[in-house]
């Protein structure tokens, strides 16, 4: 069962009055009803109005800056009622991309969940099912505990209408399989390791020998805005300029300790909190996958 943090029981106690508040949405959306699927013994009421960037704290308070440092577009939502007074009410959330996307969810999920194969990837307990599908990060939360196989059957007929875009971003790939946490890696947008110039960082945490540290992939659009963060980054940590004419780099971080870098093409990769011999043997894997 998920053991809820704080940011899902706030989201729950907000869902349960979400239209009870007509005064701060904005106008109706047309797409809203192609979000959600009618099922057989439930009645449908969509939400007729709909949240923006502009307006997704009157919902979720506190929870908003998260989703919004994602890209947040729009909060669509629903409520699906029967006549044994049980209740199913789903918020799907759009963001720019399905790496957005999945970075929220990342920052909400842990590797001790109950993970389904539902959309790209989601997780489970008995009162709520939450999957990515493409741009889409749609939860669905019951008054019931017995309602599970009806959120999984809404869940599955949801996924269904995106077929093909339940995919999780290429990057995950990258990174080396052996000692890999399962389920640990994460999307940061931005102001990743504390600095605001180092952002698009996927992560993943794993275990060699009972020691625990970590492994970065910095992914801008390009090589030249990663050239740019390098140069930022090795400014920072005062890494002469005069032997900056390679792709690997020890520095010391005031901050996140010692760091391997290694740039490959517009990947700035990074392994840290473990010993040399650990990172050598890990970047070269990263070098098999990149190169």
């Amino acid at each position: 069962m998920i053991k809820r943090r704080a940011i899902f029981k706030g989201f729950v106690l907000m869902g349960m009055i979400v239209f009870l508040l007509p005064s701060v949405c904005l106008s109706s959306d047309d797409q809203a009803e192609d979000l959600f699927p009618e099922m057989e013994g439930w009645e449908l009421n969509v939400g007729d109005k709909f949240y923006t960037p502009d307006n997704l704290w009157d919902i979720i308070n506190g929870a908003a800056d998260s989703y919004l440092s994602y890209d947040f577009q729009k909060l669509y939502t629903a409520r699906y009622s029967n006549n044994q007074d049980g209740q199913m009410r789903v918020y799907i959330f759009e963001h720019s991309t399905p790496t957005n996307t999945f970075g929220i969810y990342s920052q909400e999920r842990s590797s001790d969940y109950e993970f389904v194969n539902t959309g790209a990837q989601g997780f489970k307990s008995s009162e709520s099912y939450y999957f990515i599908t493409g741009p889409y990060y749609v939860q669905i939360n019951a008054n019931e505990a017995d309602l599970s196989d009806s959120m999984e059957e809404l869940a599955q007929r949801m996924d269904e209408e995106h077929s093909g875009k339940g995919k999780l971003p290429a990057e995950l790939n990258l990174f080396p399989k052996k000692g890999k946490l399962k389920n640990s890696e994460k999307y940061i947008a931005n102001n990743f390791l504390g600095y605001s110039y180092l952002h698009s960082a996927f992560i993943a945490d794993y275990e060699q020998g009972g020691e625990s540290f970590q492994i970065f992939l910095i992914s801008p659009e390009n090589k030249q805005e990663t050239e740019e963060i390098l140069n930022k980054y090795l400014d920072f940590v005062e890494f002469p300029e005069d032997k900056r004419d390679k792709n690997q780099y020890s520095i010391e971080d005031p901050y996140n300790g010692s760091i391997l870098l290694y740039k490959s093409g517009k990947y700035l990769c990074g392994i840290m909190g473990t010993d040399e011999n650990t990172k050598e043997q890990y970047l070269g894997m990263l070098k098999d996958q990149l190169e």
